[in-house]
């Protein structure tokens, strides 16, 4: 499509983008209003279209399962590996498994394990529920940043993409929620910019490129709105700035892009990039000073980027992003409070289990029946998540752990806290601490070394990593880093989201130290509590790397770079 062609879709686009957005933004305050009723109704819905299908009349499910009370009795709380036959059987069947609704792709995700997750995306799932949730959310933009639309180069979007499918299953594009490509119809996610020049399929699917052709065509521009999943994504754009800043200054001067002659030349614009650029440093706002709103995910891990996320965008504020992974959303922004969202009633049918019981108490095929609905949680509590969704998921536990801010006519303002056994998440990698152990110990008995004490902490940077300190012994003397150059590798192939962001630049690799032998030991002892002495575990994991300063204060380092000092 011709550059002026876009322009004209974007014009065409606008009113009714606004018009859905608002739509689907209001029917949401209609559905909030009454919460038991909107609950009630998704789950007629579930029965209405999970009711005939291959796996409920096998199971024997009656029109008894419309009522909460007896859906609990029923239907057994599940994990999604629960699931991997039933999907098995959905993928061969070409459908009709899980529900009676075509599945028009399946969902690519990790998930914990590192495995990526197969999610049934079908056709009355995107129409009367994902999609909307999108609009609604974006409704909530439009009523705090109506500038989004002031003209067709003002919203840099980076929360979706649009890729050629690179895989398939049986015919069946498998692809990230996030990817929008192909559309599915007319009631598919398809903002005005769907065909800018930076959005199209044709462009190279890898993070650096992408990043170009977004800054090449939207650096001279006055953007007024930003909006990202992760705040890691826009720091990557100040990144990007530094790294292609001859480039894009060359270009908009003679008018290329990517080397190809395509735009008017504008000099002026290309001198005033590179005298921002040219300084020591400089905020996106520098860059676009009309771009007062940006949106991130706004959970309890989000919230430690707001430091960084000051210095790269002083002058806008935040609009909280929806909470969601690919198997669901579970909160969509009404305003911009940074804490809660309302828990989005009109989008599953949720049940909810205190923080502290044992997720092993109730999967198994347990038929637990004393979950908590919408309206039983406590302010301040925090809850596992177990949800029902349309695409044939019921009553799936997701491992999300939420935490209530407050409610407000009777519906719960969640905000997610944590993975239940996930160790950290920076970027969206969501490591477990069974993925960082074991590639640990791969790494160690590549050198044959055997897995011992260590401690892992998250190192806060630019961009942020994990720094490991080991006690090794050894005859010989190991390249501290080669360790952890095999340690990296490995957790790169446990767990994909770890490798995305490593391709990405959004996490900087592992850093080892080497210690004395016994000097982890000494540490925990010295951690121990008087008055709770019995009590006491190692904890092998931490949320910063404090702890290095006590083994460096200590003389502990035999080998390592990392927290400012360098022993070798």
């Amino acid at each position: 499509m011709a550059i002026t062609d876009w322009s004209l879709n974007w014009f065409d686009r606008r009113s009714s983008f606004i018009e859905e957005c608002n739509a689907a933004r209001n029917a949401l305050i209609d559905d909030l209003a009454d919460g038991a009723a909107t609950q009630q109704r998704v789950l007629d819905d579930i029965y209405r279209i999970c009711g005939p299908s291959q796996s409920w009349q096998q199971s024997g499910y009656s029109d008894a399962i419309r009522r909460g009370a007896t859906f609990r009795e029923i239907v057994p709380i599940r994990t999604y590996a629960d699931f991997e036959p039933l999907i098995d059987s959905e993928v061969h069947t070409k459908g009709g498994v899980l529900s009676t609704s075509p599945v028009r792709r399946w969902l690519k995700t990790s998930g914990t394990t590192g495995k990526p997750k197969r999610i049934p995306y079908t056709d009355h799932w995107m129409t009367a529920y994902r999609v909307p949730a999108m609009k609604a959310m974006w409704g909530t933009f439009l009523l705090n940043c109506p500038e989004l639309l002031a003209h067709p180069y003002a919203t840099f979007d980076t929360q979706t993409v649009r890729e050629v499918p690179g895989d398939h299953i049986f015919g069946v594009p498998y692809q990230g929620i996030s990817n929008r490509n192909p559309p599915l119809g007319a009631s598919d996610w398809t903002p005005p910019w769907y065909e800018a020049p930076w959005y199209i399929p044709s462009l190279p699917s890898d993070h650096l490129t992408k990043m170009y052709y977004r800054l090449r065509w939207l650096v001279t521009k006055d953007v007024r709105f930003l909006t990202a999943i992760n705040p890691s994504t826009i720091l990557s754009i100040l990144d990007s700035l530094k790294l292609f800043a001859s480039v894009l200054v060359k270009e908009i001067a003679d008018g290329s892009v990517a080397g190809i002659n395509m735009v008017a030349p504008d000099p002026e614009a290309a001198r005033r990039l590179e005298k921002i650029l040219g300084r020591s440093t400089y905020s996106l706002n520098d860059v676009w000073p009309n771009l007062i709103h940006y949106s991130t995910w706004a959970s309890a891990a989000a919230r430690l980027y707001d430091a960084q996320m000051l210095h790269a965008l002083p002058c806008a504020k935040r609009l909280p992003f929806m909470s969601c992974g690919t198997e669901g959303v579970v909160t969509i922004p009404l305003d911009g409070s940074q804490l809660g969202q309302p828990l989005a009633v009109d989008q599953a049918w949720f049940e909810f289990i205190p923080a502290e019981d044992e997720p092993n108490e109730y999967l198994s095929g347990r038929r637990r029946t004393d979950t908590l609905l919408y309206d039983e949680l406590d302010v301040g509590k925090e809850y596992h998540v177990i949800m029902s969704q349309l695409n044939g998921l019921t009553r799936l536990y997701t491992g999300d752990i939420f935490s209530v801010e407050k409610i407000e006519a009777g519906v719960p303002h969640i905000y997610f806290t944590r993975r239940h056994g996930v160790y950290h998440s920076f970027t969206g990698e969501k490591l477990t601490e069974a993925e960082v152990v074991s590639a640990i110990e791969r790494g160690l008995a590549q050198f044959g070394a055997p897995l011992g004490l260590f401690l892992c902490g998250a190192r806060w940077g630019s961009p942020p990593g994990y720094s490991i300190a080991i006690e090794l012994h050894l005859p010989r003397k190991l390249d501290v880093t080669e360790i952890a150059t095999a340690i990296d590798l490995h957790l790169q192939h446990i767990s994909i989201e770890y490798a995305s962001k490593r391709e990405s630049g959004r996490l900087d690799g592992i850093q080892v130290a080497l210690i004395q032998h016994q000097a982890i030991a000494k540490y925990v002892e010295s951690k121990r509590n008087p008055g709770n002495t019995t009590q006491y575990k190692y904890k092998p994991f931490h949320k910063d790397t404090s702890f290095l300063d006590e083994l460096v204060r200590d003389n502990n380092i035999i080998q390592g770079e990392m927290h400012g000092v360098s022993v070798t």
